[in-house]
């Protein structure tokens, strides 16, 4: 994951003001024998909040109608679970103006036939977390810690061909050894970022279960610059002042923890019980049968506030297509109102899009404090 942080300026002369965006799909190794004018349009989103990412792009003027076959330099690549990996960003010069901006494998495709449009083939990829959806083997931690039991789950998706790396943050162990039984291993490690505060994504074949935060903002945007679209939400419903979370220790005691400061965002800005008052007073009460000290009571209680703080801001924006933008980062947003529009948000969705009409970003944030 890439962790550094990057001026506009810098970018636009990297990628020489922008002109001539460009994209390369490799397939299995090799490249796609079509260009722009055969795949008009292309996307890939990746996504910071657990989701699968993939890329979906259409394949035209394939179709050869003298024998009504399709390209078989084409069709022959096409095949589900095929590795696919793509690079964009502006000119031929993939070392110098372009990055990778996916690696996943071929989830499906369809072949369309229209009297209105050419023959089509639709090509839909996905992330190492969508192999992860079809694994259900039961799990049984023992003594395994979190960490290893974790880094073993995604290591999967290497094994298998739909990933590149696995990186894991330091996940505190608990008392309760971790089970896994009736569910996908997916849907397990959803839950297991929720219990310990973590990131669960995939960026460029990397399988990332992160807890560190990376605070400084990737890139700062502004309106009428490198900004073209840009909408904020402030929310105020299931804000909660403080979470307090029951369980039982290994003699079956009650135990409990409260916690009622957000831990997540800038310091020096409010949260939404900071902000209203009242809202300090409105508290979530929970038990969790995964809590056997009033440690482990308290930090699952603060990774359930910071979660619940983080829904306060949310919003959305678009900008030329800049391939550094990740979501797990936070943008500056500038050039606009200081209360309403500027500040700095974390990224959870990403969509790198290339058209006939250019080449567009598109995200999606969330935040704690304003």
């Amino acid at each position: 994951m890439d962790k550094g942080s990057y001026e506009y300026t810098d970018l636009q002369k990297k990628y020489g003001g922008f002109i001539a965006p460009h994209f390369t799909v490799y397939l299995d190794g090799k490249k796609l024998p079509c260009d722009e004018h055969n795949i008009s349009e292309l996307e890939v989103e990746i996504n910071g909040d657990g989701t699968a990412g993939g890329c979906s792009f259409s394949v035209q003027d394939v179709y050869i109608y003298g024998t009504n076959t399709w390209d078989n330099a084409i069709v022959q690549q096409l095949v589900p679970g095929a590795e696919i990996k793509i690079v964009g960003g502006y000119g031929k010069d993939e070392k110098k103006s372009q990055k990778e901006l996916f690696y996943g494998y071929v989830d499906d495709f369809t072949v369309e036939f229209s009297a209105e449009t050419p023959p089509t083939l639709k090509v839909n990829g996905i992330d190492g977390l969508g192999y992860l959806m079809n694994c259900r083997q039961p799990i049984y931690g023992g003594k395994e810690t979190p960490t290893n039991i974790v880094e073993t789950i995604l290591k999967k998706a290497v094994s298998a061909g739909f990933a590149k790396s696995v990186s894991v943050g330091r996940l505190d162990p608990f008392q309760v050894p971790l089970v896994k039984e009736q569910v996908d291993d997916w849907r397990f490690l959803k839950l297991m970022a929720r219990r310990c505060g973590a990131t669960l994504m995939v960026v460029d074949g990397e399988m990332i279960f992160n807890t560190e935060e990376v605070s400084k903002e990737i890139l700062t945007l502004t309106l009428g610059e490198s900004l073209v679209r840009f909408s904020r939400r402030l929310d105020l419903s299931h804000q909660v002042g403080e979470v307090e979370i029951y369980g039982r220790d290994v003699n079956q005691k009650p135990i409990h923890a409260k916690v009622n400061t957000v831990t997540v965002g800038d310091s020096s800005y409010d949260s939404a019980a900071e902000m209203v008052p009242a809202f300090k007073k409105a508290s979530l009460r929970e038990y969790s049968e995964f809590a056997r000290t009033e440690e482990e009571c308290k930090k699952l209680a603060q990774n359930r506030l910071n979660e619940i703080a983080m829904n306060f801001i949310s919003g959305s924006g678009e900008c030329i297509g800049i391939p550094e933008l990740i979501p797990g980062r936070y943008i500056e947003i500038d050039g606009g109102d200081e209360f309403y529009m500027n500040g700095k948000y974390l990224l959870t969705k990403v969509v790198h899009k290339f058209t006939l009409e250019g080449y567009r970003t598109s995200f999606e944030f969330k935040g704690a404090k304003l």
